[in-house]
C-alpha cells in the first residue's frame, strides 16, 4: 500500500475507491473457483450474457425460440449432409462403370416406388398422410 499522507483528498478517495473496486473481484472469482471446482467458465459467461439480455430489456427465452432454432439447425444439418452426400456422389461417379450402376439402381427404386405408392388412388392418399404427419411432427 502506499502512503497517502501526502495526497490531497481527491485522490486520496480515488485511491481507496479503487483499492475497494479491485479487491471485490479477486474476492468473487476465488470464492466461484472455489466452489465450483475446475471450470466453471461457461456458467460465468452465460451468467454474463444472461445479465446482459436482461440488461437490454429483450424478453428472449430458450422456450420461445425453441422451435425456430431446432428448425434453423436442421436446415444447416440437412443442407451438410446434403453437401457430403453429393462429394460421395461425385466421387463414386468418376469410377468406371459404377456411376452407371448406381443410376440403374436408382431408376429400380423409383420403378418399385411408384408402383407401391403412385398407381392407386388409396396408396397417394396414405402416402399424403404420411407426408402430412411428417410435416406436422417436424414443423409444428
Amino acid at each position: 500500500m502506499q502512503d497517502t499522507k501526502d495526497m490531497p483528498e481527491q485522490a486520496k478517495a480515488a485511491h481507496q475507491s479503487s483499492d475497494a473496486t479491485s479487491a471485490v473481484p479477486a474476492q468473487e472469482g476465488s470464492q466461484q473457483a472455489e466452489g465450483s471446482g475446475e471450470g466453471g467458465e461457461f456458467q460465468l459467461l452465460l451468467d454474463l450474457v444472461q445479465g446482459w439480455v436482461d440488461q437490454q430489456g429483450w424478453n428472449l427465452s430458450l422456450k420461445s425460440l425453441g422451435r425456430p432454432i431446432r428448425n434453423l439447425l436442421l436446415l444447416i444439418a440437412a443442407l451438410v449432409v446434403f453437401q457430403l452426400v453429393s462429394g460421395v456422389a461425385e466421387a463414386l461417379n468418376r469410377i468406371p462403370l459404377l456411376g452407371n450402376t448406381l443410376m440403374l439402381v436408382a431408376l429400380v427404386q423409383i420403378a418399385v416406388f411408384t408402383r407401391h405408392n403412385l398407381l392407386r388412388q388409396a396408396d397417394r392418399q396414405n402416402l399424403r398422410k404420411r407426408i402430412n404427419t411428417l410435416l406436422d411432427d417436424t414443423f409444428g
